[in-house]
Formats: C-alpha cells, sequence, structure tokens
C-alpha cells in the first residue's frame, strides 16, 4: 500500500503522535513513554483475542459447498484462519512485556546516574 491510501484511524494516528511527542529529556520521558507503549500493546492484543475468537466463530457458520465438508472441516479450516489473529495478540503481549522491560534495565544500568540506584545484595552492618 502506498502512504496516502493507509488505512490509519485517529487513534492510530494520536498515538504515534503521542509516543512521537516524547523526548527522552528525563528518566520520567522514558517512564511515560513506555507506560504508553505497554498500555497501547494491551489494549492492542484484547482486542486482537476478540477478533479472533469472533472471526472463529463466524467462519464456523458458515455452511458447507458440498457433502464432503462437515461441520468438522469448517471448524478446523476457522481454527486455522483465526490462529494468525491469535498470535498477532500473542506478539502484541511480547512487546508490552518487553517494553516494560526497558524501563527495570534503565534502572539497572543507569540508575547511578538517575539517582535511585538500589545497593546490590544484602546490607549487613558488621559494627554490631
Amino acid at each position: 500500500m502506498s502512504e496516502t491510501t493507509r488505512p490509519d484511524t485517529p487513534g492510530l494516528q494520536k498515538l504515534v503522535a503521542d509516543l512521537s511527542s516524547i523526548e527522552f529529556d528525563s528518566a520520567s520521558d522514558v517512564q511515560r513513554y513506555i507506560v504508553t507503549l505497554r498500555n497501547a500493546c494491551k489494549t492492542l492484543a484484547v482486542e486482537l483475542e476478540f477478533a479472533s475468537d469472533d472471526l472463529e466463530q463466524r467462519l464456523r457458520a458458515v455452511p458447507p459447498l458440498g457433502n464432503d465438508e462437515t461441520g468438522l472441516v469448517l471448524a478446523r479450516r476457522a481454527r486455522q484462519v483465526a490462529k494468525h489473529l491469535k498470535r498477532s495478540a500473542e506478539a502484541a503481549r511480547e512487546v508490552g512485556i518487553s517494553a516494560s522491560k526497558t524501563w527495570a534495565s534503565l534502572k539497572t544500568h543507569f540508575g547511578d546516574h538517575m539517582g535511585t540506584r538500589r545497593p546490590k545484595g544484602k546490607q549487613i552492618n558488621l559494627q554490631a
């Protein structure tokens, strides 16, 4: 598809604009970006899961064309088609999970620069 005929929705355009407008000037900017992305992925994953179930149910309701097409054959075909949307839902969840891991990684690797790094391991008071 060419750029002019993309079926973008206003919601998707707003999400991309919101994410693009975030400058990574501070830790709170990074956290805001990650939270926004994670929430969008969560919403997308739920929508894809519902769409997958809906598509499978509608394809199961298609009347058979001949005597060799039984309900079991149609159900298997419907499941095979809907499987792709289910995988897309899983991928959207994985994107959200990976985005969330960015914040933990930032705190681990750049916590000293942010001033929030916790000491590693247990602190043992040897003076007592």
